[in-house]
Formats: structure tokens, C-alpha cells, sequence
């Protein structure tokens, strides 16, 4: 991963989570620490004008291990995946709109933490945002339904708009011209990555920046699953998980 500052006054770069500075140079890269990452400030002239090449992480052998240095593995990020899916098939065409949506956003969240929550990982409601955390990683993990998952062309999109709590968990993930505004109380931010879950059932671990109240940009993805591992016949998810398609037809007894 490479971080590239250009035309600035000044340039910083982080290594094991420190500053360097350097005088004004047309093009710098430096390496950037995933997990730590927080760079930015403001002057006269507002936040730098940044650029990030994001990590995609395809293969299976890549993704195991890199979840491994994550504190987490495939088959339980699945098994959350495929909770999360059953309970959206529980909603009928008798429940409000955004049912499927809302069942699988609280069981999903029910179970990233049962599966997880214990010596490594604990529960984290940050910024009003349900969640688990990694303190000795400096990670967050919070589910999230989304429209399109493990896609190079399109890009994963939140189902329901993502609020003010959701982007300043997101500030410690610096990326380009789409980076929020910086906030000095965020110097020992968290690693906030979504687990990302289609209706198809394709599931990804990703590294958003939350911008205008959805993913404006992407550090990390982590492919897991394009969802051909399983079957899935299940009422759809809204645009805020709606389903407005369904005409319901009433008869007289």
C-alpha cells in the first residue's frame, strides 16, 4: 500500500506510527502502517491533497491469511454471513418494507459478536455504532448490508445511509481527496473495517471512508466469499432495505 502527498509545503509520512517530515518535493511515497494509519492536517490552505492505491485481496490463500493477522478466520466471518442472510428470509410480504434488511443488520451484528467476542475481541458501541473491537490490533468490525460485494467494477454501497457516527468511527481511514475532516482527537485512532454482505450472500472485510452519509472511498477490501458457497432464495433487501416491488392482493372472505 503506497501513499503518494504532491505539491505540498510539507510532507509527512508515517512509519511504525511516527512522523517524519521532509521539505517540499514533487512526488513522495512512504509506506503506510494498515492498521495505524492517521495522516492529515489542516493549515491555511485546508487538508493536504492525498492519493492512497487501496489493497485488494483476492485469493484464498491471501485472504486466510490475512484475516489470520486480523484475529479472524474465513469459516467465522461465513458462518456470521450465513445468520445474517437467514434471518432477511424471515421477513414476508406482511412485514414493513425494510424488514429483510433490519433482520439481517441485528442478527448479523448478534452474530459477529457471539462468534467473537471473548479474550481477543470485545463489544463497542463507539459513536452510537454497534460494533466489536481489537485493542491490541487497534481494530473495529462492524456489519453492514450492502448492495454489491466482491466486485471489481462496482463498488459496495451501504443499503441504508451511514450517519455522523459511522464517519468519525471511520477517520482513522485516510484516503485521497475523499478524506473527512481531520480531527486532532482521533491522534490513537481505530482501524474500523465493515463486514460487507450482499443479498447473492458474496461477503467482504472492508476498509471504508463513510463520506455524504454512504462509502466514498476504499482503503482495503478482503475478499471472502462471491456467495456461489450457498443457496440463497430470500426476500430482498431494500435501498434502506426496501422491497417495493411486492403487490399485495386482498381478497373478500
Amino acid at each position: 500500500m503506497r501513499l503518494f502527498l504532491v505539491g505540498c509545503e510539507q510532507r509527512a509520512c508515517r512509519r511504525n506510527g511516527v512522523a517524519e517530515q521532509s521539505k517540499t518535493v514533487e512526488n513522495t511515497s512512504c509506506h503506510v502502517d494498515f492498521f495505524h494509519l492517521h495522516v492529515g492536517w489542516k493549515n491555511q490552505h485546508g487538508l493536504l491533497d492525498m492519493m492512497i492505491e487501496a489493497k485488494v485481496w483476492r485469493e484464498p490463500w491471501d485472504v486466510d491469511r490475512r484475516l489470520a493477522e486480523m484475529d479472524l478466520s474465513r469459516a467465522e466471518l461465513l458462518e456470521v454471513r450465513n445468520i445474517a442472510r437467514a434471518s432477511a428470509a424471515n421477513a414476508t410480504p406482511f412485514h414493513p418494507t425494510n424488514a429483510a434488511g433490519t433482520f439481517a443488520y441485528q442478527d448479523g451484528s448478534w452474530a459477529l459478536r457471539d462468534r467473537h467476542v471473548g479474550e481477543r475481541w470485545s463489544v463497542d458501541r463507539s459513536n452510537g455504532v454497534e460494533a466489536i473491537k481489537n485493542e491490541r490490533l487497534g481494530l473495529r468490525v462492524i456489519f453492514s448490508n450492502v448492495d454489491v460485494a466482491c466486485d471489481d467494477e462496482l463498488k459496495p454501497k451501504p443499503r441504508s445511509p451511514k450517519g455522523a457516527g459511522a464517519e468519525r468511527a471511520c477517520m482513522g481511514n485516510l484516503f485521497g481527496s475523499d478524506l473527512p475532516e481531520f480531527a486532532p482527537a482521533q491522534s490513537k485512532s481505530i482501524a474500523t473495517y465493515y463486514l460487507m454482505v450482499d443479498e447473492r450472500g458474496a461477503v467482504e472485510l472492508t476498509r471504508p471512508v463513510v463520506k455524504g452519509r454512504t462509502f466514498s472511498a476504499y482503503v482495503e477490501r478482503i475478499y471472502i466469499s462471491d456467495g456461489n458457497d450457498m443457496v440463497t432464495d430470500i426476500f430482498s433487501l431494500d435501498d434502506g432495505d426496501r422491497a417495493d416491488d411486492f403487490d399485495p392482493q386482498v381478497a373478500r372472505k
